[in-house]
């Protein structure tokens, strides 16, 4: 993931490659979840307990219902979504964060609606801190921003003009400054997101370039030991399985000696290019030094390893005709046993390499447990 190649949206600040977007959202709402869910029950609780002044300052039975109605649902939206975050985050999680703010402020418009005492300088006051909130405390893209807190001046209009009856320099003034402030957050935000977007794009190359080898663009032996160490826990806990293969190129040394190690580099790369191309994605391919790789394969049993390990040497040798370079591989197979550790498994396939090069290279040697299958060509 090249930096330099992911463009953003000088119009939305979202990059403009869907798959890196959405991979950003996801990370991004999984960081903020427990933001999200503070929110979420601190603004259910703050407007709940308002309904103490709302006994002082209504004196009309039906008004306390309607509001006591309106408060009841702020407190139990909030409950739900601190308790059913899951619910949000499955799909279209922006959108229901949208529509969840949208019944937050109807429910306020209501209650400023009916409200026997209420002035219009306060609750113009109070929409500018809805709008500040939807801005920057809660979670959300930046065109559902700018859309609900147009929504909110719009609401905030039609209740002006229907309860109170400012001055026309009064409300010009307040809606001034309330078009400003949305204006000023927009551009905040858009800043704010462009530059979380950069920072996550320079974390994942920096995260990738410390994981994979830099000549082969291939695993380096520590992603390959985490991912073995994920896999056998994985397996030991469901009952999966998986296979090793490890390889290495027969008497590279050679190639170095005779033709100079920029040959023998070129050598590493085709060859890693080669298993990529012949690889699953969910297969985590390594560098596990000098010449030598080693492959894990998630779900495979060792029949179907030994079959990818025999199609990969024949595939290399093949290729290696083409270019009058004649170039053998010896493969070492293994599976997972469930009693296996990390340094057992890998002593195994290990030890099913040496077998291999030990006859004669150019091999495939499949060793487990005791048992031991050799195909050779």
């Amino acid at each position: 993931m090249d930096p330099q190649t992911q463009a953003i949206s000088k119009l939305t600040g979202m990059f403009l490659d869907k798959d890196l977007e959405r991979r950003f959202e996801d990370s991004y709402l999984n960081r903020s979840k427990n933001q999200l869910r503070r929110i979420a029950q601190g603004i259910g609780m703050l407007f709940f307990i308002f309904i103490f002044y709302d006994f002082s300052a209504n004196k009309s039975n039906e008004t306390l219902v309607i509001i006591c109605i309106c408060r009841f649902i702020f407190l139990f939206l909030g409950i739900f979504f601190y308790y059913r975050l899951d619910f949000f985050l499955k799909s279209s999680t922006f959108f229901k964060i949208t529509v969840y703010e949208l019944i937050y402020i109807n429910l306020f418009f209501i209650i400023v609606f009916v409200y026997e005492t209420s002035h219009f300088l306060i609750q113009a006051f109070a929409i500018n801190v809805i709008i500040f909130g939807v801005f920057f405390l809660i979670p959300n893209i930046l065109h559902y921003r700018i859309f609900i807190a147009l929504y909110t001046l719009a609401g905030f209009l039609v209740v002006t003009m229907s309860k109170y009856t400012p001055a026309f320099t009064e409300l010009i003034a307040i809606y001034s400054y309330l078009l400003i402030a949305i204006f000023i957050n927009t551009i905040s935000v858009y800043s704010l997101g462009k530059y979380m977007r950069l920072d996550y794009v320079y974390k994942q190359y920096f995260k990738e370039l410390s994981t994979k080898d830099p000549l082969t663009n291939t695993y380096n032996r520590l992603k390959f030991n985490e991912s073995l160490s994920s896999e056998i826990e994985l397996a030991k806990r469901y009952g999966n399985t998986f296979s090793l293969i490890m390889f290495d190129i027969d008497h590279f040394k050679n190639f170095n000696d005779k033709k100079g190690h920029s040959f023998g580099d070129k050598i590493l790369v085709e060859v890693s290019n080669l298993v990529k191309e012949s690889i699953r994605g969910v297969d985590i391919f390594a560098r596990w030094g000098g010449e030598e790789f080693v492959i894990l394969l998630p779900h495979t049993v060792s029949d179907e390893a030994t079959a990818l390990a025999e199609r990969l040497r024949r595939a290399i040798y093949k290729e290696s005709l083409k270019k009058e370079i004649p170039l053998t591989c010896s493969f070492g197979v293994t599976s997972f046993y469930n009693h296996d550790n990390h340094d057992v498994i890998m002593e195994r396939v290990d030890r099913a390499l040496y077998k291999a090069k030990g006859s004669g290279r150019n091999v495939v040697v499949t060793e487990l447990y005791s048992l031991e299958r050799q195909c050779s060509q």
